[in-house]
């Protein structure tokens, strides 16, 4: 499961569950066009998709052991993120009660969150610093902080949809932001509990292992080094977001030119932690 298609699924599934919250629970429900949920609930569905497909051939691996189960019970619940999504998203299209869609993705965000429980799980049974309760923590940790950014850079787009649509959202879009940075440093200071990758290894199981990982992840504290350094970037992205933000008007579009960086920089932080995860 330490596979580098592990680590994605992880990434993607993050994203897409920290994304569908802030879709159909952040305050901007019933203040905007249903065209910004059915775009955000349509890219969800594809971030579920992909977080699907990327752990399928890892969770093969664990068949025949105990955590066999956990890995099939993860790989539904990112499915049902990924239908429940794209079903609400197509709710909201034909003429249908936009409460119906809401309830729709309520349920698939739900299942999302369901998901980090049995990957938590796989986890603990290989031994995990914390167990469980830290292997849930970690990745609800990390969807905050992917989901957030992902979340800021689709509403600032969409504020070019609807120009007269208050800076107000985009302002609690900032502070939430501010606390994924938070969210994102703790992550990754947790992750500092699990040992660098191919580090208990020995023998045949380590050469294969240093095949897949680059030789920088495996020296000592350099993944910490990373993330921490990738979210000081971020986290100053965060306060120029917020200073735009507060602006208002054409400020709003180079906020959103800010949250393209953040984007990038926000999955590389998440990376650098997530390597030490299973």
């Amino acid at each position: 499961m330490e596979a580098p298609a592990a680590i994605l699924a992880l990434v993607l599934a993050m994203t897409a569950v920290g994304g569908s919250a802030l879709v159909w629970f952040f305050p901007t429900w019933g203040a905007v066009r249903h065209g910004y949920e059915v775009l955000s609930a349509a890219l969800v569905a594809l971030l579920a998709w992909g977080a699907w497909g990327s752990l399928r051939a890892p969770v093969r691996t664990l068949e025949s052991t105990a955590s066999a189960s956990d890995g099939q019970l993860a790989l539904t619940l990112l499915l049902v993120l990924a239908i429940a999504s794209g079903l609400a998203a197509l709710l909201l299209v034909v003429p249908a009660p936009a409460v119906l869609a809401r309830l729709v993705g309520g349920a698939g965000t739900l299942a999302g969150l369901a998901s980090f429980v049995p990957l938590a799980a796989i986890r603990a049974a290989r031994d995990g610093a914390g167990g469980l309760p830290q292997g849930v923590a970690e990745l609800l940790l990390g969807s905050l902080l992917l989901g957030g950014i992902w979340a800021g850079m689709v509403l600032g787009h969409w504020y070019l949809v609807e120009r007269r649509l208050t800076n107000r959202y985009m302002v609690v879009m900032a502070w939430t932001n501010i606390a994924a940075v938070v969210a994102g440093l703790v992550s990754v200071l947790l992750s500092g509990r699990n040992p660098a990758p191919c580090e208990d290894l020995t023998g045949a199981a380590f050469q294969a292992c240093a095949q897949t990982f680059s030789p920088i992840l495996r020296i000592g504290s350099m993944t910490l080094t990373l993330g921490i350094g990738v979210l000081a970037l971020i986290a100053l992205i965060a306060g120029f977001n917020l200073k735009l933000a507060r602006e208002g008007g054409r400020s709003i579009q180079a906020s959103t030119g800010m949250y393209y960086l953040a984007v990038i920089l926000a999955p590389a932080a998440e990376f650098a932690a997530k390597v030490r995860f299973f």
